[in-house]
C-alpha cells in the first residue's frame, strides 16, 4: 500500500502505477514542489522527483526488477488476486488500464528510471528491452500479450476494455457491480463499434437474451427511435429478436420490427410540409423540358430504390419513405434550368450550349431529347461533327460562323467573333431567328 501526501491531502493506493497515474491526472500537484510531497510504501520513504517537468519517483534496485516489481503490484491486486486470474470484464476499467499504462513507460524508461540504471540495464545500441519483457511475462501471467485476451465467445482479440465488458455483458456473464459502477460514471461510456453496451448498461433485463450480434444491430435501430430500449419493451425486443438470424443484417432487423409493430414508417422530411414554387416557363422548350426531367429523376430514383430493395441493401422503411420521396420531388421540378437553356438558344450563348449539348450521348440526355421534340434537331446518335454543327445551327450560326469560331484561339477572340456578328444583324433580332424556322417552335 502506498501513502501519498501533499497540501494536506491524505490518498492510499494500492499500486506504484496509481501513484503514477494520481501525479499525471491530479491538477492540485501542479503547483506543489517535489520536496513538499511524502510517498511512503509499507512505511519506507519513495523518492518523489520531477522528470522534464513531471512528477515521477526514483526505486533502488536494478531497471528490470523495478519495472518488473510494478508488474507484480497490477498482477497481485487485480488480475490474479489470491493466485486467481480475473478475465478482463471482471477488473475494473480504471485497474485493466494500469497494465497498458505499463507499455507505455516501456517508450520512455527515463520517466521511471535513473540515468545510472538505464546505463548498467541498456545494450550496447542502448536498449532495455522493456517491451519484449513485457509482453513475455504478459504471456506467462495472464494468457496473453499487448493485443489483449480474446473477448465473448470469439476467437478474436482486443485490449480494450469496454469491448470486453459489452461481450460479457451481452453474453450474460456476472460482470461485477464494481466494473459497472466505473462505466456509469464515464461520459462516454462505449466507444463508437461498441456503443451497444450502453443498453447492456442501462437495461439489465437485455443482458444474456440475445447474442452480441443481434444487440449490435437491435441497439443501432432503436437509438433512432422515439421509445429506444428500456426495461418495459426489452422482453418483447428479445422475444421478436428470437426471430431473427443468428448474424442478421440492419435490414433484417428493421424489417422484423416494423412486421411487429415495433417500429413506426419513417416520416417524410420536413420540407415535404410546404409547395415548392415552380417559377413559370418562358417558353414551350422550358415546359418540355421541365416535364422530360421530373420523369427521368423519378423514374431513375424508382428504379434504383426497387434494385436496392431487390438486393436488401436498404429496409422496407427506406423503401417506403424514399418512394414517397421520388413521387412529391416529380411535382417540384422547376422550370429554372429549362427557362435558362431557352434563353441560351435565344440569345445565342453558344459557349453555355456547347458546354450542355456538345458531350457524349450518355450525358445531357434530357436536354438532348428536349431540343429534338422541340427543335427537330438531332443531337442523339450522330457523330460528333454532326452534332457541333447542329448546335450552332441551334444558336443560329451558319458553317461560316463555326469555322471562325473554331479558328479562333482563345475565349475572349470568340467573344469578340459573336459581338462582330450580332453587331452586324437587324436589331432586336436574334441569333435564333436564322434557325431554320426554329422561333416558330420555340414561343
Amino acid at each position: 500500500m502506498y501513502h501519498l501526501s501533499f497540501a494536506g491531502q491524505n490518498l492510499f493506493l494500492g499500486t506504484l502505477l496509481e501513484v503514477l497515474a494520481v501525479f499525471r491526472t491530479d491538477s492540485r500537484l501542479s503547483s506543489v514542489e517535489s520536496s513538499e510531497i511524502v510517498l511512503l510504501h509499507g512505511g519506507q520513504p519513495v523518492e518523489v522527483t520531477r522528470y522534464n517537468g513531471s512528477l515521477t519517483v526514483r526505486r533502488p534496485g536494478t531497471a528490470r526488477d523495478v519495472f518488473l516489481s510494478m508488474v507484480d503490484e497490477i498482477d497481485g491486486a487485480y488480475f490474479r488476486p489470491n493466485g486467481v486470474s480475473q478475465a478482463a470484464w471482471q477488473i475494473r476499467r480504471s485497474h485493466w488500464k494500469l497494465l497498458y499504462d505499463v507499455f507505455e513507460l516501456t517508450s520512455s524508461p527515463r520517466f521511471i528510471f535513473s540515468s545510472d540504471q538505464i546505463d548498467a540495464a541498456s545494450d550496447g545500441r542502448g536498449n532495455l528491452g522493456l517491451h519484449d519483457l513485457l509482453q513475455a511475462e504478459c504471456e506467462r501471467r495472464f494468457g496473453f500479450r499487448y493485443a489483449g485476451p480474446e473477448y465473448g465467445r470469439t476467437r478474436e482479440r482486443n485490449g480494450r476494455h469496454e469491448v470486453h465488458v459489452a461481450y460479457a455483458l451481452a453474453e450474460g456473464f456476472p460482470v461485477p457491480e464494481a466494473v459497472l459502477a466505473e462505466y456509469r460514471e464515464l461520459p462516454e461510456k462505449f466507444s463508437t463499434d461498441v456503443a451497444w453496451g450502453q443498453v447492456l448498461l442501462s437495461v439489465p433485463e437485455l443482458r444474456g437474451a440475445m447474442s452480441p450480434d443481434k444487440v449490435r444491430v437491435l441497439a443501432s435501430i432503436m437509438s433512432r427511435e422515439k421509445g429506444c430500449i428500456t426495461s418495459r419493451n426489452a422482453a418483447l425486443l428479445a422475444m421478436v429478436m428470437r426471430l431473427a438470424p443468428n448474424r442478421p443484417t440492419y435490414v433484417e432487423v428493421d424489417d422484423l420490427l416494423l412486421r411487429h409493430g415495433l417500429v413506426e414508417p419513417y416520416s417524410l422530411p420536413e420540407r415535404y410540409a410546404s409547395p415548392q414554387p415552380l417559377g413559370r416557363p418562358v417558353s414551350k422548350f422550358a415546359e418540355v423540358y421541365r416535364s422530360r426531367m421530373a420523369d427521368h429523376r423519378r423514374d431513375r430514383a424508382v428504379m434504383q430504390l426497387r434494385k436496392e430493395r431487390a438486393e436488401e441493401r436498404i429496409s422496407q422503411r427506406h423503401f417506403d419513405q424514399r418512394m414517397q420521396i421520388a413521387q412529391l420531388e416529380y411535382g417540384r421540378e422547376t422550370f429554372a434550368f429549362g427557362n435558362e437553356i431557352s434563353e441560351a438558344i435565344d440569345s445565342g450563348d453558344l459557349r453555355f450550349l456547347l458546354d450542355l449539348l456538345d458531350c457524349p450521348d450518355e450525358r445531357n440526355r434530357v436536354s438532348k431529347q428536349t431540343v429534338r421534340e422541340v427543335f427537330g434537331v438531332k443531337l442523339l446518335g450522330v457523330r460528333a461533327a454532326a452534332r457541333r454543327r447542329a448546335i450552332f445551327a441551334l444558336a443560329g450560326f451558319n458553317e461560316a460562323f463555326q469555322r471562325e469560331w473554331d479558328a479562333a484561339g482563345t475565349p475572349e477572340a470568340r467573344e469578340q467573333l459573336v459581338r462582330t456578328h450580332t453587331a452586324r444583324m437587324p436589331a432586336g433580332i436574334h441569333p435564333a431567328v436564322f434557325t431554320q424556322s426554329l422561333v416558330a417552335h420555340h414561343v
